[in-house]
């Protein structure tokens, strides 16, 4: 997860931050449903992450460089992405 994390932010970089958003929602939210069910709060759960990731790579997007602060930050959703997913 942490490679399509650091991958989002190259693209988001290089101008098109939601290239790695759909492939991402898509892995994340077929392993919720697979480990939870129909665990509609995880499923959300997912959801408003990704939101907030897509709001972090867009300010990427439109940033000069991207600083160390904005690549900690978005590592740091591996482990709540990951809590979500495996518990």
């Amino acid at each position: 997860m942490e490679e399509i994390l650091r991958e989002g932010i190259y693209w988001a970089f290089m101008g098109r931050p939601f290239e790695v958003l759909p492939f991402l929602r898509g892995k994340l939210l077929s392993e919720v449903a697979k480990l939870n069910g129909a665990s509609e709060d995880a499923r959300l759960e997912i959801e408003r992450l990704l939101k907030e990731l897509e709001g972090l790579y867009k300010e990427i997007s439109m940033s000069e460089k991207v600083s160390e602060e904005q690549i900690k930050e978005i590592l740091a959703y591996r482990e709540k992405l990951v809590k979500v997913v495996y518990g």
